[in-house]
């Protein structure tokens, strides 16, 4: 790694030197950072804005504003370095709204149990919130020593820590936002830069000036509406997806609407035939008939809905029939295809775009480092260009001396020392390979125990833990471990335990005694494992990070219950029983269709993770607004109306719904979910009907069900399937037959080369060499042999440049 500073006096002059030649009044200097901006931009396959767009502090014009240069400089490297600070703040921000006291219940004066219970000096800390919350006695329904306002008990924050924690998560943000203002030269002609640059920026100041505006006044009621919003303006992924969801809307709508136009003509055709009925209760009006047909369409009421109808006449079969095979059968799968067919074109559309970005602004790289229009740039300005990559753009990974000259020869593939245009463009695919030395794998051992190392014992030993019958021996002491719990647990399993903790044996019985002993055959393999092949390759194999937690997990737990002290919990050690089992999944890594389903999955994680952050903010925002809505409606306080009203919703109470509230953000999550999920979400729907005293709460659950339902859920089934057959064929093709390119040996998801001579090119680097791809986007796949076979492999390009 370079050491000496870009933005000292000596550096800047260098950068800043002009070239005049034929007429060029643009400086070396300016032409040097715009190309860097340019190929990071490319590699990282998105533009803000155009190089126009930036403040140069190498340009020509601001050469006498040295200080000004500088400090755009050091923030320019703060804003990339800490921007995973401000994305953490605004984490935290967000989470506030879980663990502070709502605001429905900050003052809740009007409640007659708050106004017989103040005085207290306690509870003011966190507003009427803490005598709800822990309120305990007898039930509107005559139970004894239950919650009368069922909350998740999450109430960690006080109102003044909640609004200091804000306070210093807000300072924190604007100072980030100052830093990327002197990045951009204290211009605010840049720093709002039209186009994307302007939107996000403005948005992020409107919504910082609001958030303080509601923390002077006092008034935090949308607090979290806006904490969601600045959080959404840093997470560019998640604002991809957004977009996605938002351009499919006319498509889903347009099946929605034929959805619609079908539920009105069978509840129209219901409502008439179902009159004068035992039925007609569910179809006394048309709105009430096309709800009881929507609820049928989640197949959440079906077939009790029908059963009066069907009763009395068999033949009406047939409406129920041929309505959920319209609806349910063929117009929700319809749904599914749109938004399958829809996301499909959004990741070619990604791909194709991302790809004509990157040869776009890796041309314009070019162009700008070909000065005098000779066809090829010189090894000297693509040395200059990973200088400034280096120090002044760390979203690019640090390149060593080493590194710079074997990324140099995998550009130069004919080994003319300088780069054409052809080789140019392939800058974004080499900068995507993650380059280890061979003497980075040395284990300490080797480095510090040379003699043992050679010794042959450790020869042998190595030998075996390397070999496939070590991984065997372990597979069988898992499966004895399993038999041994199955025993130990076999009276549970079948149904004969008392469950009385005192004749628990668990702790001191000769089954426990015999389990600590496998815990401590899995420590021993996994020391073995890391001795022999050392840190950096044992954490690189997924299988061996998994064993490697869960011994963990069980080690702690198993000192936190057994170290002397009065701490006693059975489910605790039940757990660490429990714990040791689940390191029996690695035997699914023996069959190959498991280990195959297991990579993709890994695989489809990121690809899938900002489609989840999408359905996680929606559930946030109707979470909040349910909150603000009904927070406190859900209540068994038998001096609260509300409660008696509750208990009129019949199906609400048998069902023991009561924590099904938006008492807090935590219970309304999980409302949510229930929705998601589907199942008995009317039952829960019936609990506010009746406290509100009013249908219009059924608009709020629409709504979500259209959305995240209807909506996003159908997007993450796309999501899953087609990253899961793209996965499938990029596995298929790293895991063929290994390869050999031009000296590089391509293996599994890796190539190996001696790094002295590359695509013809001397680099002056010694050693041997692997490199994997390490990708950028994870919502596009990448080809890794192709990448590798046209990186590593050398061009039919012209000698002559």
């Amino acid at each position: 790694m370079e050491t000496t500073s870009l933005f000292s006096s000596d550096k800047m002059s260098k950068y800043s030197s002009t070239r005049r030649d034929e007429g060029e009044m643009r400086p070396r200097g300016s032409r040097v950072s715009q190309a860097a901006m340019l190929i990071r931009d490319a590699y990282l396959g998105f533009q803000d804005a155009p190089v126009e767009g930036y403040y140069d502090p190498y340009s020509y014009d601001n050469e006498i504003r040295t200080v000004r240069n500088q400090i755009s400089v050091v923030c320019g490297r703060l804003v990339v370095q800490l921007r995973g600070v401000a994305v953490f703040v605004c984490w935290v921000q967000f989470m506030l709204t879980f663990f502070e006291p709502p605001t429905w219940c900050r003052d809740a004066s009007d409640l007659q149990i708050v106004a017989t219970s103040r005085g207290d000096d306690n509870t003011n800390e966190f507003g009427d919130c803490k005598i709800l919350f822990e309120a305990f006695g007898v039930t509107a329904d005559m139970e004894e020593n239950k919650a009368l306002y069922p909350n998740f008990d999450a109430m960690l924050l006080t109102i003044t820590q909640s609004r200091s924690i804000e306070i210093g998560c807000v300072g924190f943000i604007a100072m980030y936002m100052l830093l990327q203002y002197g990045d951009d030269g204290f211009f605010p002609s840049f720093f709002f830069y039209r186009g994307y640059k302007r939107w996000i920026r403005a948005s992020q100041c409107v919504i910082l000036i609001m958030l303080l505006l509601s923390i002077l006044i006092g008034n935090t009621t949308f607090n979290p509406f806006l904490r969601m919003a600045i959080l959404g303006t840093f997470l560019r992924g998640f604002q991809r997806e957004l977009l996605t969801l938002i351009k499919m809307i006319p498509d889903v709508l347009y099946v929605l609407s034929m959805l619609g136009i079908i539920v009105l003509f069978y509840a129209w055709f219901g409502v008439v035939m179902f009159v004068d009925s035992p039925q007609g209760r569910t179809f006394p009006n048309l709105l009430e008939g096309m709800w009881t047909l929507w609820i049928s369409v989640t197949t959440a009421n079906y077939p009790d809905v029908s059963m009066d109808s069907y009763s009395e006449n068999r033949l009406v079969a047939i409406y129920w029939v041929s309505f959920m095979v319209i609806s349910f059968f063929y117009i929700m799968n319809l749904i599914l295809a749109v938004c399958t067919q829809q996301y499909d074109k959004s990741i070619n559309f990604r791909k194709v775009s991302r790809e004509k970005l990157a040869k776009k602004l890796l041309s314009d790289a070019f162009t700008l480092l070909d000065q005098k229009d000779q066809g090829f740039v010189s090894r000297e300005s693509i040395m200059n260009v990973m200088a400034i990559l280096n120090q002044d753009m760390p979203e690019v990974k640090t390149m060593s001396p080493e590194e710079k000259s074997i990324i140099y020869a995998l550009l130069d593939k004919n080994g003319s020392d300088s780069i054409c245009l052809d080789e140019f463009l392939d800058w974004s695919l080499v900068m995507l390979l993650n380059l280890s030395k061979e003497s980075d794998y040395a284990t300490l051992v080797e480095t510090k125990l040379p003699n043992v190392y050679q010794s042959q014992w450790y020869t042998q030993l190595s030998e075996a833990v390397k070999s496939n019958r070590f991984d065997t021996a372990i597979d069988v002491i898992l499966v004895l471990n399993a038999m041994t719990i199955l025993m130990q647990d076999y009276s549970m399993l079948v149904g004969h335990d008392t469950g009385d903790p005192e004749n628990d044996e668990t702790l001191d019985s000769k089954w426990e005694k015999l389990e600590t002993i496998f815990t401590a055959l899995y420590v021993l393999e996994v020391m073995l494992k890391v001795t022999i092949n050392g840190w950096k390759k044992y954490k690189e194999s997924a299988r061996n990070l998994f064993d490697f937690f869960v011994t963990c997990m069980t080690i702690l737990a198993s000192f936190y219950v057994y170290y002397p002290n009065t701490y006693n919990n059975t489910d605790l050690i039940r757990f660490i029983v429990m714990a040791r089992v689940l390191r029996l999944v690695r035997l699914l890594f023996a069959i190959e269709s498991f280990r195959l389903l297991g990579a993709i999955t890994l695989d489809i994680l990121p690809a899938s993770r900002d489609i989840f952050l999408v359905l996680l903010f929606v559930a946030y925002f109707f979470a909040t607004s349910g909150q603000l809505l009904y927070g406190g409606y859900i209540t068994r306080d038998p001096s609260n109306p509300l409660s008696h009203a509750l208990l009129e919703a019949t199906d609400f109470t048998s069902s023991a719904y009561w924590p099904n509230n938006f008492n807090d953000m935590f219970s309304g999550m999980n409302v949510l979910f229930n929705l998601l999920v589907v199942n008995n979400w009317t039952t829960c729907i019936q609990g506010f009907e009746y406290t509100t005293g009013s249908k219009t709460v059924r608009f709020f659950f629409l709504f979500f069900h259209l959305i995240c339902v209807t909506g996003i859920s159908n997007v993450i089934t796309s999501v899953v399937i087609t990253s899961f057959f793209q996965q499938l064929e990029v596995i298929e093709h790293r895991y063929g037959p290994n390869e050999r390119v031009d000296g590089t040996s391509i293996r599994g998801s890796r190539a190996f080369f001696a790094a002295n001579v590359l695509t013809g090119t001397n680099t002056g680097a010694q050693g041997k060499y692997s490199a994997h791809i390490q990708a950028v986007n994870f919502d596009v796949d990448i080809d890794e042999r192709a990448v590798m076979r046209r990186v590593f492999g050398r061009s039919n390009t012209a000698d002559s440049k």
